[in-house]
């Protein structure tokens, strides 16, 4: 089974780990940071932290969790199953407010001619215990592996609220790893479609270890 660097259902071999950080500059000349990492504690349990930041002019908003993911008994030869509970905060500005996530993902190997590859879909809903504001989010990827060093994947990030505010995100990225090197480099472009000059350009590093 082709399995990604950044996991979804997947869940880290014990003692291995993954790191992903993240730039995206919009076209409002908005800067959203993200930083992610996880841990193979068991062989059934992933420990992470994951965090979010955008820096306006009012000052850096964002959210921040870390989080366990553990496998479900279900799924085929192919496809896998996991829940994740995370806990963290929102901030914006001073002012910051506790929040907790339960999600479920799935995941499935593809192949595509030669290529392997892989398909995923993690759904979470969010309560921010200060404002009682929920979230609901789902997120799909698609991806392929085209070689040891070099991999493409396509995203689609859903988010919707009890306040009745929704956004969709489109994203597609590329993956180089250097034949000698420590990190893998990640080029991007991504869009809002209810926003017509949505877009921004990201770079990002990832190491596996």
């Amino acid at each position: 089974m082709a399995t990604p660097a950044a996991a979804g259902a997947w869940l880290r071999d014990k003692g291995s780990g993954f790191t992903a950080t993240k730039s995206t500059l919009t076209d409002h000349l908005l800067i959203k940071n993200s930083f992610y990492f996880e841990y193979g504690l068991t062989a059934k349990t992933t420990v992470g932290l994951d965090v979010d930041t955008t820096a306006t002019a009012f000052g850096q908003i964002g959210s921040g969790q870390i989080f366990v993911r553990r496998p479900l008994s279900f799924g085929g030869d192919r496809s896998v199953w996991a829940y994740q509970v995370g806990v963290g905060a929102d901030f914006n500005g001073i002012a910051v407010t506790p929040l907790a996530r339960l999600g479920l993902s799935y995941g499935r190997g593809l192949k595509l001619g030669r290529y392997d590859g892989w398909m995923g879909v993690d759904t979470a809903l969010q309560w921010n215990f200060g404002t009682a504001l929920r979230t609901v989010k789902v997120d799909t990827v698609a991806g392929l592996n085209f070689s040891d060093r070099s991999t493409a994947f396509v995203q689609m990030f859903w988010t919707g609220t009890n306040a009745g505010g929704s956004s969709t995100t489109l994203s597609t990225s590329y993956v180089h790893t250097p034949k000698r090197g420590k990190f893998s480099y990640l080029v991007g472009v991504e869009t809002t479609p209810s926003d017509p000059t949505g877009y921004g350009i990201k770079l990002g590093f990832w190491h596996k270890f």
